[in-house]
Protein backbone atom coordinates (compact mmCIF):
# COMPACT_ATOMS: atom_id res chain seq x y z
CA UNK A 1 0.00 0.00 0.00
CA UNK A 2 2.51 2.54 -1.19
CA UNK A 3 1.13 6.05 -1.70
CA UNK A 4 4.17 8.09 -2.70
CA UNK A 5 7.91 8.56 -2.40
CA UNK A 6 9.32 11.99 -1.72
CA UNK A 7 12.96 12.83 -0.94
CA UNK A 8 13.71 9.35 0.35
CA UNK A 9 10.55 9.23 2.44
CA UNK A 10 7.96 6.64 1.47
CA UNK A 11 4.36 6.89 2.62
CA UNK A 12 2.28 3.85 3.58
CA UNK A 13 -1.22 4.98 4.48
CA UNK A 14 -0.86 7.03 7.67
CA UNK A 15 2.85 6.34 8.14
CA UNK A 16 5.95 7.85 6.56
CA UNK A 17 9.12 5.77 6.35
CA UNK A 18 12.40 7.66 6.13
CA UNK A 19 15.04 5.16 5.05
CA UNK A 20 18.02 7.46 5.55
CA UNK A 21 17.01 8.52 9.06
CA UNK A 22 15.56 5.06 9.82
CA UNK A 23 12.35 6.46 11.23
CA UNK A 24 8.66 5.63 11.00
CA UNK A 25 6.40 8.66 11.54
CA UNK A 26 2.66 8.63 12.21
CA UNK A 27 1.42 11.51 10.06
CA UNK A 28 -1.54 12.55 12.18
CA UNK A 29 0.46 13.59 15.26
CA UNK A 30 4.08 13.32 14.07
CA UNK A 31 4.85 10.52 16.53
CA UNK A 32 8.28 9.25 15.47
CA UNK A 33 9.73 5.77 15.91
CA UNK A 34 13.50 5.39 15.68
CA UNK A 35 14.23 1.88 14.45
CA UNK A 36 17.06 -0.07 12.86
CA UNK A 37 17.73 -0.34 9.13
CA UNK A 38 16.37 -3.89 8.91
CA UNK A 39 13.29 -2.97 10.98
CA UNK A 40 12.60 -0.05 8.64
CA UNK A 41 12.63 -2.36 5.63
CA UNK A 42 10.51 -5.00 7.38
CA UNK A 43 7.75 -2.49 8.09
CA UNK A 44 7.95 -1.07 4.55
CA UNK A 45 7.76 -4.52 2.96
CA UNK A 46 4.81 -5.61 5.13
CA UNK A 47 2.99 -2.30 4.59
CA UNK A 48 3.59 -2.39 0.83
CA UNK A 49 1.98 -5.84 0.63
CA UNK A 50 -0.83 -5.12 3.09
CA UNK A 51 -3.35 -7.95 3.63
CA UNK A 52 -0.81 -10.47 2.28
CA UNK A 53 1.45 -12.77 4.25
CA UNK A 54 5.16 -12.23 3.72
CA UNK A 55 7.09 -15.41 4.42
CA UNK A 56 9.97 -15.40 6.87
CA UNK A 57 12.41 -16.47 4.15
CA UNK A 58 11.41 -13.46 2.03
CA UNK A 59 11.82 -11.04 4.92
CA UNK A 60 15.25 -12.45 5.79
CA UNK A 61 16.38 -12.18 2.18
CA UNK A 62 14.99 -8.72 1.39
CA UNK A 63 15.59 -6.90 4.68
CA UNK A 64 19.14 -8.07 5.36
CA UNK A 65 20.59 -7.90 1.90
CA UNK A 66 24.18 -9.04 1.75
CA UNK A 67 24.11 -10.37 5.31
CA UNK A 68 23.75 -13.88 6.66
CA UNK A 69 21.24 -13.89 9.50
CA UNK A 70 19.13 -16.44 11.33
CA UNK A 71 15.43 -16.74 12.04
CA UNK A 72 16.12 -15.39 15.49
CA UNK A 73 17.23 -12.08 13.97
CA UNK A 74 13.82 -11.69 12.35
CA UNK A 75 12.03 -12.65 15.57
CA UNK A 76 13.96 -10.02 17.50
CA UNK A 77 13.35 -7.36 14.84
CA UNK A 78 9.58 -8.01 14.85
CA UNK A 79 9.55 -7.83 18.63
CA UNK A 80 11.41 -4.49 18.54
CA UNK A 81 8.95 -3.09 15.99
CA UNK A 82 5.95 -4.13 18.07
CA UNK A 83 7.52 -2.62 21.20
CA UNK A 84 8.19 0.65 19.40
CA UNK A 85 4.66 0.87 18.01
CA UNK A 86 3.10 0.03 21.37
CA UNK A 87 4.82 3.08 22.88
CA UNK A 88 2.68 5.31 20.67
CA UNK A 89 -0.50 3.32 21.27
CA UNK A 90 -0.30 1.08 18.17
CA UNK A 91 -0.69 -2.43 19.56
CA UNK A 92 -1.90 -4.48 16.60
CA UNK A 93 0.11 -3.26 13.61
CA UNK A 94 1.92 -6.53 12.79
CA UNK A 95 0.08 -9.83 12.66
CA UNK A 96 1.82 -13.19 13.02
CA UNK A 97 0.82 -15.81 10.47
CA UNK A 98 1.66 -19.13 12.21
CA UNK A 99 4.36 -21.20 10.49
CA UNK A 100 4.41 -18.78 7.57
CA UNK A 101 5.48 -15.24 8.37
CA UNK A 102 3.92 -11.86 9.11
CA UNK A 103 1.46 -9.39 7.66
CA UNK A 104 -0.01 -5.91 8.15
CA UNK A 105 -3.73 -5.41 7.61
CA UNK A 106 -4.64 -2.56 5.28
CA UNK A 107 -7.11 -1.31 7.86
CA UNK A 108 -4.20 -0.72 10.24
CA UNK A 109 -2.71 1.76 7.77
CA UNK A 110 -5.90 3.82 7.36
CA UNK A 111 -6.30 6.89 9.57
CA UNK A 112 -9.38 6.31 11.72
CA UNK A 113 -9.00 9.54 13.69
CA UNK A 114 -7.87 7.77 16.86
CA UNK A 115 -4.67 9.80 16.94
CA UNK A 116 -5.62 13.41 16.17
CA UNK A 117 -2.95 16.11 15.78
CA UNK A 118 -1.74 17.52 19.07
CA UNK A 119 -2.39 21.20 19.87
CA UNK A 120 0.51 23.36 18.78
CA UNK A 121 1.56 24.32 22.29
CA UNK A 122 1.54 20.68 23.44
CA UNK A 123 3.48 19.64 20.34
CA UNK A 124 6.12 22.24 21.09
CA UNK A 125 6.26 21.13 24.70
CA UNK A 126 6.75 17.50 23.67
CA UNK A 127 9.33 18.47 21.08
CA UNK A 128 11.25 20.53 23.65
CA UNK A 129 11.03 17.66 26.12
CA UNK A 130 12.38 15.23 23.54
CA UNK A 131 15.25 17.58 22.73
CA UNK A 132 16.07 17.88 26.43
CA UNK A 133 16.06 14.11 26.80
CA UNK A 134 18.37 13.74 23.82
CA UNK A 135 20.75 16.35 25.19
CA UNK A 136 20.74 14.69 28.61
CA UNK A 137 21.42 11.32 27.02
CA UNK A 138 24.21 12.81 24.92
CA UNK A 139 25.79 14.43 27.98
CA UNK A 140 25.58 11.15 29.83
CA UNK A 141 27.22 9.28 26.96
CA UNK A 142 29.94 11.93 26.68
CA UNK A 143 30.65 11.71 30.39
CA UNK A 144 30.88 7.95 30.23
CA UNK A 145 33.27 8.11 27.30
CA UNK A 146 35.36 11.12 28.29
CA UNK A 147 35.77 10.76 32.04
CA UNK A 148 38.10 7.76 31.86
CA UNK A 149 40.17 9.65 29.27
CA UNK A 150 40.38 12.85 31.32
CA UNK A 151 40.78 11.34 34.75
CA UNK A 152 42.46 8.08 33.85
CA UNK A 153 45.92 9.35 34.79
CA UNK A 154 44.58 10.89 37.98
CA UNK A 155 42.96 7.62 38.91
CA UNK A 156 46.14 5.71 38.10
CA UNK A 157 48.41 8.11 39.97
CA UNK A 158 45.97 8.32 42.87
CA UNK A 159 46.03 4.55 43.16
CA UNK A 160 49.84 4.55 43.08
CA UNK A 161 49.92 7.24 45.77
CA UNK A 162 47.62 5.19 47.94
CA UNK A 163 49.79 2.13 47.41
CA UNK A 164 52.90 4.15 48.29
CA UNK A 165 51.20 5.61 51.37
CA UNK A 166 50.02 2.35 52.80
CA UNK A 167 52.69 -0.05 51.54
CA UNK A 168 55.11 0.55 54.45
CA UNK A 169 52.33 0.37 57.03
CA UNK A 170 50.92 -2.78 55.46
CA UNK A 171 54.39 -4.30 55.28
CA UNK A 172 54.98 -3.66 58.99
CA UNK A 173 51.62 -5.12 59.96
CA UNK A 174 52.10 -8.22 57.80
CA UNK A 175 55.67 -8.63 59.05
CA UNK A 176 54.55 -8.39 62.68
CA UNK A 177 51.87 -11.05 62.28
CA UNK A 178 54.21 -13.23 60.26
CA UNK A 179 56.96 -13.10 62.87
CA UNK A 180 54.46 -13.65 65.68
CA UNK A 181 53.03 -16.67 63.89
CA UNK A 182 56.51 -17.95 63.14
CA UNK A 183 57.53 -17.59 66.76
CA UNK A 184 54.41 -19.39 67.98
CA UNK A 185 54.98 -22.18 65.48
CA UNK A 186 58.64 -22.28 66.50
CA UNK A 187 57.65 -22.68 70.10
CA UNK A 188 55.11 -25.31 69.20
CA UNK A 189 57.52 -27.32 67.07
CA UNK A 190 60.58 -27.18 69.34
CA UNK A 191 59.24 -26.60 72.82
CA UNK A 192 56.60 -29.30 72.91
CA UNK A 193 57.34 -30.24 76.51
CA UNK A 194 58.34 -28.69 79.78
CA UNK A 195 60.62 -30.22 82.36
CA UNK A 196 61.49 -29.38 85.93
CA UNK A 197 65.10 -28.51 86.72
CA UNK A 198 65.51 -28.10 90.47
CA UNK A 199 62.05 -26.51 90.69
CA UNK A 200 62.51 -24.38 87.57
CA UNK A 201 60.17 -24.96 84.59
CA UNK A 202 62.06 -25.24 81.29
CA UNK A 203 60.59 -25.46 77.79
CA UNK A 204 62.43 -28.01 75.71
CA UNK A 205 61.95 -30.41 72.81
CA UNK A 206 61.39 -33.54 74.83
CA UNK A 207 64.96 -34.83 74.68
CA UNK A 208 66.65 -35.16 78.06
CA UNK A 209 68.76 -32.10 78.77
CA UNK A 210 72.49 -32.70 79.34
CA UNK A 211 74.07 -31.83 82.69
CA UNK A 212 75.89 -28.63 81.49
CA UNK A 213 72.54 -27.15 80.47
CA UNK A 214 70.70 -28.05 83.66
CA UNK A 215 73.66 -26.79 85.70
CA UNK A 216 73.62 -23.42 83.93
CA UNK A 217 69.92 -23.09 84.72
CA UNK A 218 70.49 -23.99 88.38
CA UNK A 219 73.31 -21.44 88.62
CA UNK A 220 70.84 -18.70 87.60
CA UNK A 221 68.07 -19.91 89.89
CA UNK A 222 68.32 -16.89 92.11
CA UNK A 223 68.12 -14.48 89.14
CA UNK A 224 65.10 -12.77 87.61
CA UNK A 225 64.69 -15.12 84.65
CA UNK A 226 60.95 -15.80 84.35
CA UNK A 227 61.03 -18.43 81.62
CA UNK A 228 63.60 -20.79 80.10
CA UNK A 229 64.05 -22.36 76.67
CA UNK A 230 66.64 -25.00 75.86
CA UNK A 231 67.07 -26.79 72.54
CA UNK A 232 69.83 -28.50 70.55
CA UNK A 233 71.54 -26.56 67.78
CA UNK A 234 73.29 -29.47 66.06
CA UNK A 235 76.90 -29.76 65.00
CA UNK A 236 79.55 -32.40 65.52
CA UNK A 237 79.06 -32.24 69.28
CA UNK A 238 75.90 -32.16 71.34
CA UNK A 239 75.54 -28.43 71.85
CA UNK A 240 72.50 -26.59 73.20
CA UNK A 241 71.07 -23.12 72.95
CA UNK A 242 69.87 -21.64 76.26
CA UNK A 243 67.48 -18.68 76.24
CA UNK A 244 66.04 -16.87 79.23
CA UNK A 245 63.19 -14.35 79.39
CA UNK A 246 63.84 -11.30 81.56
CA UNK A 247 61.30 -8.45 81.70
CA UNK A 248 59.79 -9.70 78.40
CA UNK A 249 63.20 -9.62 76.72
CA UNK A 250 64.99 -12.69 75.41
CA UNK A 251 68.52 -13.17 76.74
CA UNK A 252 70.95 -15.60 75.14
CA UNK A 253 72.65 -17.49 77.97
CA UNK A 254 74.27 -20.12 75.80
CA UNK A 255 77.72 -18.84 76.78
CA UNK A 256 76.91 -19.80 80.39
CA UNK A 257 76.62 -23.46 79.42
CA UNK A 258 79.87 -25.36 79.96
CA UNK A 259 79.73 -27.24 76.69
CA UNK A 260 82.65 -29.21 75.26
CA UNK A 261 84.54 -27.66 72.38
CA UNK A 262 84.50 -29.47 69.09
CA UNK A 263 86.91 -29.29 66.20
CA UNK A 264 85.54 -29.30 62.70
Amino acid sequence: MNDEVNNGVERFGRFDVDYSRRTITRISDNAVLKVSRSETHIFALLANTANNTVHRETLLKECWQGKVVTNNSLTVAIKNLRTSFSKIGEHNIITTEPKLGYSIKESSLIDDGSHPPLPEDISKHIEAHEIAEKLELQEHQDSVIEKPVITGKKIKYGLLNKLNTFSLFDFLIVSFFFLTTLFVCYQYLFFVNTTDVDGISVNYNGVELPNPVTQAIIDHKTGDISQWYAFPIGGLCERYKLIGVYNEHYIDLTSQVNQEQCDA
